[in-house]
């Protein structure tokens, strides 16, 4: 009688990964930003702070512009001069788009810089703004690079 079992010539099954189906209710959305973005959810109140009225405070602005504001408006208050001021970017403190900006008196020497936006423990607000932005429209990290190195805002690095 022959033997029943055949050694090496077995049957294959194709076992099927089990897939899940998304409902509704659940998050399938697991990026990267979308994580930061609801982990900053206590530092920063989107639904107030992107309403209507608070939008005016963040915009682009030529720092020449502001630099010709500066000098039509202030006067230094070491030496009480007029159309005194130079204002600049220290390249070196960008932080995405926040930087530090300095106006400095070119007769006495005096300066006095801030940074572009708030602080959040997070990050800047700005930045923020910038990456829930760009989810909402639903683009993401190459989009904001490439408009970045377009407008020259930001380094494509940061």
């Amino acid at each position: 009688m022959p033997r029943a079992k055949t050694f090496g010539h077995q049957k294959r099954r194709l076992i099927r990964k089990k897939t899940s189906v998304c409902v509704a209710s659940e998050k399938c959305d697991v990026s990267s930003s979308k994580k930061k973005i609801e982990k900053s959810k206590g530092y920063f109140d989107y639904e107030d702070n992107f309403s209507a009225e608070s939008q005016s405070r963040f915009v682009i602005i030529d720092l020449n512009m502001l630099n010709d504001i500066f000098n039509n408006i202030a006067k230094c208050k070491y030496c009480d001069r007029s159309f005194c001021f130079d204002v600049a970017e220290n390249k070196s403190s960008r932080r995405g788009l926040a930087s530090s900006i300095s106006a400095t008196c070119k007769y006495c020497g005096s300066s006095h810089g801030s940074m572009t936006s708030n602080s959040v423990p997070a990050g800047y607000e700005v930045n923020l703004r910038f990456v829930y932005g760009m989810r909402c429209i639903g683009i993401g990290k190459s989009a904001a690079q490439t408009f970045w190195c377009a407008d020259e805002l930001a380094s494509s690095s940061s």
